[in-house]
């Protein structure tokens, strides 16, 4: 572990803000997780990234810290595995750099408007209640 302090350093400020930023985003009514929406809104950063491409990487972050603490005192095979794991949430993350649509409960949006009572009996988002409820003050 000496060797790396600094790689476990930079994974661990980088899972742990990460994972706040993920659940302040989805989550959170804050000024800080209304920007983010907004950035998504826009296509600054896609919202296919936020939902899952920054959980998949904070996970990779804090299973190598894990790997990094246990590796002198388990089975090489353990280990192996947590590689593993690592490689298939780098697919996953990198699937989320792609246009497809997933799952509508994935979304930010979608989980402001289930928080906000602004889904209709689908449990799609009603645009018109979501459009009222943006054009007041306190939204944004």
């Amino acid at each position: 572990m000496k060797d790396n302090v600094l790689g476990c350093l930079c994974a661990l400020i980088l899972g742990v803000l990460g994972v706040g930023i993920w659940y302040a985003e989805m989550f959170t009514d804050s000024k800080a997780a209304n920007l983010w929406r907004r950035m998504n809104g826009q296509g600054r950063i896609s919202k296919n990234w936020a939902a899952i491409g920054s959980p998949a990487i904070s996970s990779i972050c804090f299973i190598y810290l894990f790997s990094v603490l246990i590796e002198k005192h388990v089975p090489d095979w353990l280990i192996f595995g947590l590689a593993c794991l690592m490689m298939l949430l780098l697919l996953v993350m990198i699937i989320g750099l792609l246009p497809i649509k997933f799952p509508r409960w994935v979304y930010a949006d979608w989980q402001y408007a289930k928080r906000h009572g602004l889904l209709d009996a689908d449990g799609n988002i009603d645009q018109e209640a979501y459009e009222n409820h943006a054009d007041r003050k306190e939204f944004w």
